[in-house]
């Protein structure tokens, strides 16, 4: 597909949709990284296959159930790239401008997902799977489910806004 340009008041609905569907995911077993990838690929505004959610089935409980970083917010970085990350990195001619599209302060790839990962700590105090679910000793608790629900939703809208603004 074409990339579309959306306007704020689009992006906001995207992202407030892809939450919803992520939160909704999470209801039916998908772990924290699958929720946030299929509730953005549930949006059918890429042609990805929906098959490519098993690139962040690993991401579940901390990365690889570690309890370090947080799934749902790596498998939001997975969405900012699918629609900003480099296609082909070798399209830029020279070391260069292919360093610099990764770069620039403003208009770089890692910029944009820096400022995503700087609204998740903001969002959430921390990035870190341990430290979210510390408060939750039981994995299976209902009071750990809600909370990651929670962040899977965070995650999600912060991820949309970030892949899809200009």
């Amino acid at each position: 597909m074409m990339a579309k340009k959306y306007s704020e008041e689009e992006i906001e609905m995207l992202a407030e949709k892809a939450a919803e569907n992520a939160m909704e995911h999470f209801k039916h077993g998908l772990n924290c990284g699958e929720c946030v990838l299929q509730g953005f690929l549930d949006l059918g505004i890429t042609d990805y296959p929906h098959d490519i959610v098993g690139l962040v089935s690993g991401f579940g409980a901390g990365m690889g159930a570690t309890g370090h970083t947080c799934g749902a917010v790596n498998a939001g970085m997975v969405v900012i790239g699918s629609e900003k990350g480099r296609k082909n990195p070798y399209a830029k001619p020279t070391f260069e401008e292919r360093v610099d599209e990764l770069n620039h302060p403003e208009t770089g790839i890692y910029a944009r997902h820096g400022d995503y990962i700087r609204q998740c700590f903001q969002e959430l105090g921390t990035i870190e799977c341990r430290d979210l679910c510390i408060a939750y000793p039981s994995f299976h608790s209902k009071e750990r489910a809600r909370n990651c629900k929670r962040i899977i939703g965070i995650a999600a809208k912060l991820a949309v806004r970030a892949a899809l603004k200009e």
